[in-house]
């Protein structure tokens, strides 16, 4: 049985680890935790598997996650519904696991927790024009944002893992700093970070969010934070092909991020954690301006 935890302390925790994800780059070094759970589901192509795994005392309650895996022969042998114990390590920006050990034989139900892959080309096609609330409590809609080239992304704040949302997060704040330098594209940009975890992530939150990953003391000129209703902000994920799901109560997600140009087009999808701010720029400087 998972260790159960009341809403008020669950609440405190992720709020902890959230900001403490933000910082980061600022943290203590490697850190090594025993992790149990049952395996959802193994992307060989992206070199993760999905673990609903019990709580980890100290760092993260009962969840499920998608976590890089060091020991690559696994994937010979992962099948969902096995149970498995490993070390999962923690340094100030990435995570993973190693030392697997497959403890339990795979059942037929874990198979169907992971949704079908809703992964197309988007590339070229035009957004339509969502709307959604940002930190400020104030509607946006992606319609505004025409005539500059905007880059978004999908976070929640209760992420806990460096290399997943706060790593997108930390990226977006290299890209503004790098933007602020440049007065030839910083009026030309606009970045958004969109909540999937909508019924925690209000206003308040993401903005108490956005100013501790920032860096930049207000970013709202250049940086929104924003969320919706659940289903606002199903469709904008749907759209982009991002795949996210929750189970035992806890978000399991892939990452996309996007650059969409000033005709409000996709320019470029970037999947993955493994694109870089000076990657970005150059795409961003490559645009046409009218």
């Amino acid at each position: 049985m998972r260790t159960q935890w009341t809403v008020v302390g669950l609440a405190a925790l992720s709020m902890t680890l959230a900001l403490a994800a933000c910082r980061a780059e600022r943290s203590l070094p490697e850190q090594r935790y025993d992790l149990r759970g049952k395996v959802v589901s193994a992307d060989r192509d992206a070199g993760t598997v999905t673990v609903a795994h019990d709580a980890i005392p100290g760092f993260m309650p009962a969840m499920t996650m998608p976590y890089p895996l060091k020991d690559q022969w696994a994937f010979n042998v992962l099948k969902p519904g096995q149970n498995i114990s490993a070390t999962l390590v923690v340094t100030s920006e990435r995570s993973w696991l190693e030392g697997i050990v497959i403890a339990g034989a795979a059942t037929q139900e874990a198979s169907s927790l992971a949704p079908a892959d809703s992964i197309r080309p988007i590339v070229g096609l035009e957004v339509p024009d969502f709307t959604l609330v940002n930190q400020d409590g104030r509607r946006i809609h992606l319609g505004q944002f025409r005539g500059r080239a905007l880059l978004l992304t999908f976070i929640y704040t209760r992420c806990p893992l460096p290399d997943y949302c706060p790593l997108m997060s930390r990226n977006f704040a290299k890209i503004l700093a790098q933007a602020q330098s440049d007065p030839a594209i910083l009026p030309f940009t606009h970045l958004l970070s969109i909540s999937i975890d909508p019924q925690y992530d209000k206003p308040q939150v993401l903005r108490a969010y956005a100013l501790d990953c920032s860096g930049t003391g207000q970013p709202f000129g250049h940086w929104d934070f924003a969320s919706g209703t659940p289903e606002q902000v199903r469709k904008v994920a749907e759209f982009f092909g991002l795949k996210y799901w929750t189970e035992g109560g806890q978000i399991v997600h892939s990452l996309v991020t996007a650059l969409v140009g000033p005709d409000g087009k996709v320019v470029k999808v970037y999947r993955g954690n493994d694109w870089q701010p000076a990657q970005v720029l150059g795409d961003i400087r490559s645009l046409p301006r009218g």
